[in-house]
């Protein structure tokens, strides 16, 4: 994180920009910055429920600004890009789920899917980290996920996403760990959000055992303790964390076959 300003800059808070803030982890991740004192910009699609998540945050005396883009486009990253300014900290959360049989799923959408959750993670990055760097520091969370380690089956587009944005992480954190920037990707497992339903997975929510389920505010503590041990990656959850090295085994691919099947 950014060091405490000097004498005659007191006055100028911290800003945090956040994607996909209009729900879920987003949303948490700005309630949360919000209530630590920073002022937020919150990017998503859907701008009432932006201006929703906005009142929030202003209402406990935090500014909060709203840029709505698509990031599954180049447009809207540069949009975002261009409007955001400097920030202290970039939590990349925009993403979706994707599960589909190979060969059916349209062209545009999986470009889309793999700009929104890899490429243009990194292009906001390569715009974004300059500017804390030249700022003297910041903080980088790229909301992963659990798939980045394990094959997936009818949703290898979605793990390839996340196996990307994590390596991308790695290679970050190292090369600005001397210039005041931290870097970590949380690569959770199941969280208690509205995303399963959106993608038509609801059934996800009643078939997944209760402790397998993370919350948003789970994923916001393993990365906030992450950075501050200058981790790059972190598995939130200690039963993710225990089952980890045996997640591509035939076994364990079996069993979680069944528990999602519909």
């Amino acid at each position: 994180m950014c060091e405490a300003q000097s004498v005659g800059e007191s006055a100028v808070r911290r800003r945090a920009l956040i994607t996909g803030a209009s729900s879920g982890i987003g949303e948490s991740f700005a309630g949360w910055y919000a209530a630590q004192g920073y002022d937020v910009v919150l990017v998503a699609r859907d701008h009432s429920q932006l201006e929703r998540v906005a009142a929030n945050a202003r209402a406990g005396g935090a500014q909060a600004e709203v840029i709505v883009a698509d990031l599954s486009v180049k447009q809207g990253v540069e949009s975002v890009g261009a409007q955001c300014g400097s920030v202290d900290v970039l939590v990349a959360n925009a993403g979706v789920t994707h599960a589909a049989k190979i060969g059916t799923t349209e062209r545009d959408t999986l470009d889309g899917l793999a700009y929104l959750m890899s490429a243009g993670v990194v292009r906001l990055c390569e715009i974004v980290v300059p500017r804390m760097i030249d700022h003297g520091g910041g903080d980088v969370i790229i909301v992963s996920s659990i798939a980045a380690f394990t094959p997936m089956r009818k949703a290898g587009p979605y793990a390839a996403a996340k196996a990307h944005v994590t390596s991308y992480a790695r290679s970050l954190a190292m090369e600005v760990r001397g210039k005041g920037v931290r870097v970590v990707a949380v690569c959770s497992g199941y969280v208690r959000t509205d995303l399963h339903r959106r993608a038509g997975l609801e059934h996800l929510s009643r078939k997944v055992p209760a402790w397998m389920w993370l919350t948003s505010d789970d994923v916001i503590r393993s990365s906030q303790r992450a950075l501050a041990r200058r981790k790059p990656v972190v598995v939130p959850g200690v039963v993710y964390r225990l089952v980890l090295p045996f997640l591509s085994s035939s076994l364990a691919q079996s069993v979680w076959r069944r528990l999602t099947r519909r």
